[in-house]
């Protein structure tokens, strides 16, 4: 584990999966999760104490006149089955999009931890969930000065250049392998993943 990490006693990661680029695409869902480096958190937990919420489409396009690119939906419809139905494929149990925001603010809330950094992979996460806080009228859960760019933080810790860094599991822990826990672009993984990396890269390893 880099020693670094221990000069932030929390940090939160949080992912959106969107149905464009732009600051006022469809949020299909989001994901969050929260640890503290000195506890040296396996994936089992991390992945156990994540947030995830999945939204209604149709609301936010007729409601909330939020909008889907035509690349994205081509792009997701190539994308692996589980990924889709974590994310894109509608399902009877998506909730209106204040509704889980709200339940993302009480399990925030939670951890007690108001001035923790949060942590996302590039800007796009912050710049929907800011977008729609505005549109909506809702006090943003994690203040704008609080986000980090997880790329940075991998290439800064471990001397990458690309934001990704392969995970060198400790010994005493159970083995860490992305070919088998995560799916990509399931925001939960992808939140567990960014969260490995930073606690357990391996120097000068990149990923591709």
């Amino acid at each position: 584990m880099n020693c670094l990490l221990y000069r932030r006693i929390k940090i939160f990661i949080f992912d959106v999966e969107t149905l464009g680029k732009r600051s006022h695409s469809v949020i299909l869902s989001m994901a969050c999760i929260h640890f503290k480096p000195e506890d040296k958190p396996n994936h089992k937990a991390l992945f156990e104490g994540a947030f995830f919420a999945k939204f209604d489409v149709k609301d936010q396009m007729k409601r909330l006149h939020r909008v889907a690119g035509k690349s994205t939906m081509e792009w997701w419809a190539k994308q692996c089955l589980n990924a889709k139905t974590k994310s894109f494929t509608p399902c009877p149990a998506d909730e209106i999009f204040e509704d889980g925001y709200e339940r993302m603010r009480a399990w925030a809330n939670e951890k007690n931890d108001p001035t923790a950094w949060v942590f996302a992979r590039g800007n796009l996460d912050q710049l929907v969930l800011d977008d729609i806080e505005e549109q909506i009228g809702l006090e943003p859960v994690f203040k704008y000065a609080r986000w980090r760019d997880v790329r940075t933080a991998v290439d800064f810790l471990y001397d990458t250049h690309d934001g990704y860094v392969k995970v060198e599991t400790p010994p005493w822990m159970d083995k860490f392998d992305p070919a088998l826990h995560i799916t990509k672009h399931n925001p939960i993984d992808d939140c567990v993943f960014d969260a490995m990396m930073m606690l357990y890269g391996a120097k000068n390893e990149r990923t591709n």
